[in-house]
């Protein structure tokens, strides 16, 4: 987008040169034509006219038109290449994440067997139906959709704890022993609102992976992954020490007896 404008106002600038060029040309050919006039004004004898109109130009491109054509021709293929940058991206059609956690908030509980104060702030990770939530004792407050550790690298069970928050972290696979070149390995910047809570498990914004992902797709490498407003959400309420319980609920077998 601002490469394009960038554009326009060097064209602009250009046309707006040309422009004071013609009339300067203009100028210098109408004092041409007077000096001219003048000139045979006073050679001519008492009572003979000379003439010394200009000769017609042949047909075909005038001095502006010579001037102005490859400016007009360059500004006509620009206005039908046009740009990406200057369409921008469409969002994404229905709810958005914080509205579809909204709609399960009056129905969200904490884990079984969990115990908890009676005003702690607390966060909740269901592996299972990939969803996070917090907690103000038992009363829900939030309800996140997720996407946490794909299969080979699963996202740790257990009680944690937050222990480092990093406002805007870069994250890359040299920590895992992956090369970044390699075709498993990853470097991205811009990862808003990490919150440590095991090792390299952390709970921070995901811009990179598409919204159908989150409360449907394990994706990660082990992190608890959230859309943007949740991420914020999440780091506005917890803080170092912060209880994060990561859980999966157990599976009915659907054998009776």
């Amino acid at each position: 987008m601002i490469s394009f404008k960038l554009s326009r106002l060097f064209l602009l600038g250009l046309l707006v040169l040309e422009l004071l060029a013609l009339v300067s040309l203009g100028s210098l050919r109408l004092g041409r034509l007077v000096t001219a006039d003048d000139d045979a004004s006073a050679d001519s004898a008492p009572g003979i006219s000379v003439s010394q109109a200009a000769p017609k130009p042949a047909a075909g491109l005038g001095v502006s038109d010579l001037y102005l054509q490859p400016l007009l021709r360059l500004l006509e293929e620009r206005r039908q290449e046009g740009t990406p940058d200057a369409t921008p991206e469409p969002t994404p059609a229905g709810p958005t994440l914080e509205e579809l956690g909204a709609l399960e908030l009056a129905t969200a509980t904490p884990p079984a067997g969990v115990a908890f104060g009676e005003d702690e702030r607390w966060i909740a990770v269901n592996l299972t139906t990939q969803r996070a939530m917090a907690f103000v004792g038992a009363q829900p407050v939030r309800v996140a959709l997720v996407t946490t550790g794909m299969p080979g690298w699963e996202t740790p069970t257990g009680d944690f704890r937050v222990y480092q928050r990093v406002e805007n972290e870069t994250m890359d696979s040299e920590g895992l022993g992956i090369p970044i070149d390699s075709p498993e390995g990853w470097y991205v910047d811009n990862v808003l609102y990490t919150q440590y809570v095991f090792s390299g498990v952390t709970l921070h914004y995901n811009y990179w992976r598409p919204q159908s992902y989150f409360g449907n797709v394990p994706s990660s490498h082990g992190c608890v992954g959230l859309g943007y407003s949740d991420a914020k959400f999440f780091w506005d309420f917890a803080d170092i020490g912060t209880r994060v319980v990561i859980y999966k609920e157990e599976q009915d077998s659907g054998q009776g007896q």
